[in-house]
């Protein structure tokens, strides 16, 4: 019992080296973790392309815009966009934020209705819709406080409204995402692990649900009380107690091979699942 209970000590203290060194730098980046999106349905639309962009109210001093090759948009309607300012209010791809956002501003209306994305961690806590018709219309929104980390919120071009989807019911399917996710890509570095699925597939799934539930409720908890940049800074000191959580419980209750083979095991999926959210998070296009 003494020698088991050392050697689990010592696999964790090796988990926890491997963490910081894979981590640390990472983190120092500032480019790590689940990365924010705005999702705009838009209704009601005028026919042909409109630019539809975010408005945000702080000043500017030190950004870059999030709109690169200008030629490829109207002058006109994108100078429209430049040079609105109102109340402090300004357009954030055309002019700018303070950390990256990703999107673009045309809109293609297609049967009254165009779908827009924004993502990254620029992507702003409030905010207003603007839109800019081909005949030169503005058409503003009111203000938008989001609440969803992965927001959808619906705006009618005729009556300038723009509402968030219920917070709740994002979280709830962004969860049935990210663990239906999860479950298929550490499912597979399981089975390259060489273990046997029907026989350690019930305390896998339980455990990989039991940590995404904790995952979710720390970011939605962040989120929804302090926004977005919360969220992030918490994502990532959590991910690390996540992952030393699933390491000890899959060193307890796994079945076959080694507790060493079980500790790699968890550190290797977490790493390769972890990847792939944030190569679709950094494109959108794979979505």
């Amino acid at each position: 019992m003494r020698k088991n209970t050392i050697t689990r000590f010592l696999h964790v203290q090796l988990l926890i080296i491997i963490l910081l060194m894979i981590f640390l730098p990472l983190t120092a980046s500032a480019d790590i973790g689940p990365k924010p999106s705005l999702h705009i349905i838009a209704e009601n639309m005028p026919d042909g392309v409109c630019y539809l962009d975010l408005l945000v109210n702080y000043t500017l001093e030190h950004g870059r815009p999030n709109i690169s090759d200008e030629a490829k948009y109207d002058p006109k309607m994108l100078d429209i966009l430049k040079k609105y300012n109102v109340d402090g209010w300004r357009p954030a791809m055309v002019t700018g934020t303070r950390v990256p956002m990703f999107g673009d501003i045309i809109c293609d209306v297609k049967d009254g209705k165009c779908t827009m994305n924004f993502t990254y961690v620029g992507v702003p806590d409030e905010f207003k819709i603007i839109v800019v018709t081909a005949d030169g219309r503005t058409v503003v929104s009111n203000v938008v406080n989001r609440k969803a980390f992965d927001s959808t919120v619906n705006f009618d071009f005729m009556t300038g409204e723009a509402a968030e989807h219920s917070a709740i019911l994002s979280y709830f399917l962004q969860f049935l995402f990210t663990c239906s996710g999860t479950l298929v890509i550490e499912g597979i570095v399981l089975l390259l692990f060489r273990f046997n699925l029907k026989r350690n597939y019930k305390p896998f799934v339980a455990i990989n649900v039991f940590t995404q539930i904790l995952l979710g409720l720390a970011i939605f908890t962040m989120m929804y009380r302090e926004g977005i940049m919360a969220a992030l800074w918490v994502y990532v000191p959590f991910e690390l107690i996540i992952l030393m959580i699933e390491a000890c419980l899959f060193v307890k209750f796994l079945k076959q091979h080694s507790e060493t083979r079980r500790v790699l095991f968890a550190v290797v999926a977490n790493i390769v699942s972890f990847a792939v959210g944030i190569a679709l998070m950094l494109n959108p296009a794979l979505w």
